[in-house]
């Protein structure tokens, strides 16, 4: 019933879905590709809160309060969504209690990652950050983790993880010489995910 109100939209790589500070004015739910919900300080620095991929939907909190985009939303890939007005999709809601709990273990669940990643952020060392990233990103995808592509640049993964760059260059380099991964332009391939795993 919801996707009945919903209308297709497709993103190439790098375009932005919704920009933080944007009104609230629809829910949107990846239909295929990936999404980075980013924020952005007023020094200009970059965080990665999260990264969404088929099936996960983006926009609720805005959509739920009314109050403008907490985040950004940025397709990592070609990505099709499926964008419900606010409008639409809280007279859906409303018609539904069973659809507001389930809303509710979204939202649980999203809360949840959050304070993962900021437990990560104060007991990880960053080469465990690298690694577990990595890790979560490949088999978001599905099927073996061994040979995996994981498609994303050293800025992007560096913004995950809460560091720089450079910083994030150097560990991956280091991955890299232990035959854990290879390295090309914006790909990171998952050579040995056992190896990997044992940086953690």
């Amino acid at each position: 019933a919801l996707a009945e109100m919903g209308e297709a939209r497709q993103f190439v790589a790098g375009q932005s879905i919704f920009t933080q500070g944007d009104p609230g004015d629809a829910l949107y739910t990846i239909v295929q590709g990936s999404v980075r919900i980013v924020v952005v300080s007023s020094t200009g620095r970059e965080a990665t809160l999260a990264t969404l991929a088929r099936g996960d939907s983006l926009g609720e909190l805005a959509l739920l309060d009314g109050q403008p985009r907490s985040a950004s939303a940025i397709a990592t890939e070609p990505t099709t969504t499926l964008r419900v007005a606010r409008a639409d999709f809280r007279r859906w809601l409303l018609e539904r209690p069973r659809a507001g709990v389930a809303m509710l273990e979204t939202l649980g669940l999203r809360l949840r990652r959050t304070n993962d990643a900021v437990t990560d952020l104060s007991f990880l060392e960053l080469p465990q950050r690298i690694a577990k990233r990595l890790l979560v990103l490949a088999e978001m995808a599905g099927g073996a983790v061994d040979g995996r592509e994981v498609r994303v640049t050293q800025a992007a993964l560096a913004s995950m993880v809460g560091s720089s760059r450079e910083a994030v260059n150097k560990h991956l380099n280091h991955f890299e010489e232990a035959g854990c991964v290879g390295l090309r332009r914006g790909v990171v391939a998952i050579l040995d995910a056992a190896a990997l795993e044992q940086q953690l």
